[in-house]
């Protein structure tokens, strides 16, 4: 089974600074893969592991993007293409019509995994247009993935609920992190990815027009204020305080 696996070099949220302005400072900010997205090329490599086959890891991003790749590969990837492109400047369709035209160029897949969505943005509109483009069954919020030949069987996470479907392949599907819990790959892996195949594609190969249709204007960080309330006294003194304070803001009943 040819399995592909859609990532992110997401921009790293635990490093990532604000301007004077409030606003988040995107160019030049640390990467890493997206948190989610290790959930997804976990799954591709156990049903390789299951089922035999291969995983080829795709992502657009810009050449930095490399270290994300390479981590997938450490984890079970066999290869990479990675289109360099700047998804910052770029919008979600474009994104999608990226990946749709490298999975398309490098052959016949029979699945496409995705995660839910980003770790930086989160939008999780990929994951449905690159199916919508690619012409493919989509299922969305995969708490669980079984494949029986020319098969799969989906179960989704649902809000209130749990749906199971079924469909041939090819599919594109978007798992959720109740899936599995990602390995951590051993020195000797991370090694072996070093030498493991991974291809730079420009978008101009590819032919697809990646003029944003959707422009982001601003965006702006959420402030918080503390109250900053210094409670003295004996320990029960300030445990009364306490609960006084909690009390009185209605966040414990009266």
């Amino acid at each position: 089974m040819k399995i592909a696996v859609c990532i992110k070099h997401a921009v790293d949220e635990s490093e990532l600074k604000m301007d004077p302005g409030g606003s988040p400072m995107i160019t030049g900010a640390a990467g890493k893969m997206g948190t989610f997205d290790k959930n997804a090329v976990e799954e591709a490599v156990r049903l390789k592991s299951s089922g035999g086959g291969d995983v080829t890891i795709f992502t657009v991003g810009p050449a930095d993007a490399r270290k994300s790749m390479k981590e997938g590969l450490a984890m079970g990837g066999d290869r990479g293409v990675l289109v360099t492109a700047d998804p910052v400047r770029i919008d979600s369709l474009s994104v999608a019509g990226l990946l749709a035209k490298a999975v398309q160029r490098d052959g016949s897949f029979d699945l496409i995994i995705c995660s839910e969505g980003s770790s930086d943005v989160y939008t999780g509109q990929v994951p449905p247009m690159l199916a919508e483009l690619l012409g493919f069954a989509y299922f969305g919020y995969a708490k669980k993935l079984e494949v029986s030949g020319s098969r799969i069987r989906v179960e989704r996470s649902l809000e209130e609920s749990v749906e199971v479907v079924e469909a041939p392949l090819p599919a594109v599907v978007s798992v959720v992190s109740e899936i599995n819990e990602p390995r951590y790959p051993t020195l000797i892996q991370i090694m072996q990815a070093a030498k493991k195949p991974l291809e730079e594609v420009p978008p101009s190969a590819l032919g697809v027009e990646t003029a944003p249709k959707v422009v982001v204007r601003s965006m702006s960080g959420q402030g918080s204020n503390r109250k900053k309330v210094m409670l003295d006294g004996t320990p029960e003194e300030a445990a009364a305080k306490l609960v006084d304070a909690l009390r009185a803001e209605g966040v414990i009943p009266r």
